[in-house]
């Protein structure tokens, strides 16, 4: 079965059709000289007379015929071929083979074609190669914006990716993002490209110059030596330093939170059009990361006020425990960054921290003031609190991920702990160290069940139980700490 063309046609039907041509020019040909001469020839030997001619004249008419007929013939054919090369080549670009090229070596009006023609292909070949360039472009930039979503990383970084990259694809090379201050008053750099130092300090209030211009009315303004900017206020010398801009404002519907402004390289007076939109589409996407980056400040402080509050509720109700989540959560985060640990795990540890009883909640007066020896069943109801901790935070989407330090922060290092007698690495590196600093506190902390201890009695109880109740290298951590803070405890002994 023949393979059929994008168009419906096959390839057969083409070829046929070219071969059509040809026999109907060679018709043609035929009909309008070969034909006439020969009638000719009969009606002139008809009125002439056989006599009249002898033979080398009929002869020579009849070779003079024959030659130009072929010749005739021969130049008909040639047309008719770069004709036919011409439908193949026009057939191949159709299929999408835009790399065919016609051949310019023949004489007259087809040679003027070919070179057109060719002209009309290197002229697609060119815009393709274009589309495919920006399409490489959109990608690069792409993959480069969507590798930032789901990262903690600083607005800063993510203004020095954008603008770097931005720049880039679209080879300009200077180029600045304003941000709008708390106030809304004062528009200040917080990313740059090929802008000096002393630049960088610019303060624009909003409404001056150009920049303060697209802030405040939240529309696009380009600007040129041959068209400079009237408005009254001035510029600054930033904005004198880029004389052939472009200046974007940042925004969301009906707020705008800064301006991306961009030079021209030098001998460039224009932007294209797919530059245009590139330039346009990642300002919008600049201004929802700056939105986002607020809406997760403003739920990160609701959340560490939730954290603190639940605290505080759990140590109001034992007045020896009061101050103690706020204490260990304090030295957990020093001894989490001495180990260098990522600051991501270190926030997610001084939550868990502050939380890390709030399990006690659920434990009844009687048992959690108790001076003497407890049951056995009470003493279960104690070291019970882990899990009844991770049970409240559990349905609390930001708060689930501190369910394993919580419920972990008192396994021991030898498997020895509670409640799933967890040992060495099963046991989450910030419940090792939560359990450190929480046992540090607890020691120098009076208690309903026992006076606190000294500090001399203390470390010789953290250096006795390392490699079996605690982490040792959580534990000579520790002591670094207290060696170069020897302030660390005081409050809990107080």
């Amino acid at each position: 079965m023949p393979r059929i063309d994008p168009d419906g046609s096959t390839k057969e039907k083409a070829v046929a059709k070219n071969e059509t041509v040809a026999r109907k020019v060679v018709l043609a040909f035929s009909a309008m000289f070969v034909i006439p001469m020969l009638l000719t020839i009969y009606l002139f030997t008809g009125y002439a007379g056989v006599s009249a001619w002898d033979r080398p004249q009929l002869s020579l008419l009849a070779i003079s015929v024959t030659l130009l007929g072929m010749g005739g013939l021969f130049v008909c054919r040639s047309v008719v071929h770069a004709l036919l090369r011409a439908s193949r080549e026009a057939s191949a670009i159709a299929a999408g083979d835009i790399t065919r090229r016609m051949a310019t070596n023949t004489d007259g009006e087809i040679s003027e074609l070919a070179k057109n023609f060719n002209k009309i292909t290197h002229r697609l070949q060119q815009t393709v190669d274009n589309l495919q360039t920006s399409k490489k472009q959109i990608q690069t930039l792409l993959s480069q914006v969507c590798g930032t979503v789901g990262q903690s990383i600083e607005m800063k970084d993510m203004f020095d990716m954008f603008l770097g990259t931005l720049l880039s694809l679209t080879g300009l090379e200077i180029g600045a993002i304003f941000l709008l201050s708390p106030d809304g008053k004062i528009l200040t750099v917080q990313a740059s490209v090929g802008i000096s130092g002393e630049l960088e300090a610019t303060a624009i209030p909003v409404g001056r110059g150009i920049v303060g211009w697209v802030a405040s009315h939240g529309q696009l303004v380009t600007t040129s030596e041959s068209m400079p900017w009237r408005e009254p206020g001035g510029l600054t010398e930033l904005e004198k330093a880029m004389p052939w801009a472009i200046h974007v404002p940042l925004g969301v519907p009906g707020r705008t939170r800064g301006v991306m402004s961009l030079g021209l390289r030098e001998g460039i007076r224009e932007i294209t059009g797919d530059d245009m939109v590139m330039i346009q589409n990642l300002a919008t996407q600049i201004a929802v990361a700056i939105e986002n980056d607020e809406l997760r400040n403003r739920m990160e402080k609701t959340y560490v006020e939730t954290i603190a509050a639940l605290a505080m509720a759990v140590e109001a109700r034992d007045k020896y425990t009061q101050g103690h989540s706020q204490r260990v959560t304090e030295l957990s985060v020093a001894l989490a960054r001495r180990m260098e640990i990522d600051e991501e795990s270190v926030k997610d540890l001084e939550a868990a921290a502050l939380l890390h009883d709030i399990g006690k909640i659920g434990i009844p007066d009687h048992v959690l003031h108790h001076s003497g020896m407890l049951s056995l069943e009470n003493i279960r109801c104690i070291h019970n609190h882990p899990i009844e901790g991770e049970n409240i935070l559990k349905p609390v989407g930001s708060l689930a991920r501190l369910c394993p330090i919580v419920r972990h922060h008192h396994e021991h290092y030898d498997g020895g702990g509670y409640p799933d007698r967890l040992k060495d690495r099963e046991i989450p590196l910030a419940a090792r160290i939560l359990a450190v600093a929480d046992s540090f506190d607890a020691m120098l902390s009076d208690r309903a069940y026992k006076p606190s201890q000294t500090m001399e009695v203390v470390l010789a109880e953290l250096v006795k139980c390392k490699g079996t109740q605690f982490d040792p290298e959580c534990v000579d951590v520790l002591l670094t700490h207290l060696a170069e803070n020897p302030e660390t405890g005081a409050s809990s002994s107080a």
